[in-house]
């Protein structure tokens, strides 16, 4: 054999194991890609199988708008004792709750039964009697109406 020709036959080895270096990389790459995606899948899975009964949870015992009214209703006003005026009142019914709206200072606010605490909420049927022009004195503590002497 000639010396071009041994160079020849090298240069050939050499590239055929170039290709095949390349190609095993190219191999080791995917099934490492593909390991990796199982794995995110799989993760992703447990997350929402775990996560599921949370947001359903929450969905059921999210609360419904009369139950934030009740968390943060109050009259507005500020402490003290008021003289008061019937604008309107509607006793509790079977569809709906207790309200009056009242004239404070020539300001008209609406009272539920949620506005009320104390002695107050203990008399509320009285408290939603009232008729319109029928004056009324209310004490306010913390915006909620906590006394009230019974309508003239």
């Amino acid at each position: 054999m000639t010396k071009q020709s041994t160079k020849a036959k090298q240069a050939k080895k050499r590239a055929e194991k170039h290709k095949h270096e390349h190609q095993t990389e190219h191999m080791q790459e995917e099934t490492a890609r593909k390991h990796r995606a199982h794995w995110e899948e799989t993760v992703a899975i447990i997350v929402i199988v775990f996560c599921i009964p949370f947001l359903v949870t929450g969905v059921i015992w999210w609360p419904g708008t009369t139950g934030s009214a009740k968390a943060t209703s109050n009259t507005g006003l500020a402490d003290g004792t008021y003289n008061a005026t019937y604008v309107a009142s509607r006793p509790t019914s079977q569809t709906s709750g207790a309200s009056a709206a009242l004239n404070v200072n020539g300001q008209t606010i609406i009272v539920n039964d949620y506005d009320l605490s104390g002695s107050a909420l203990a008399n509320s049927s009285e408290f939603f009697q009232g008729q319109p022009g029928q004056s009324t004195r209310i004490t306010v503590k913390n915006g909620y109406i906590t006394d009230f002497t019974a309508p003239k």
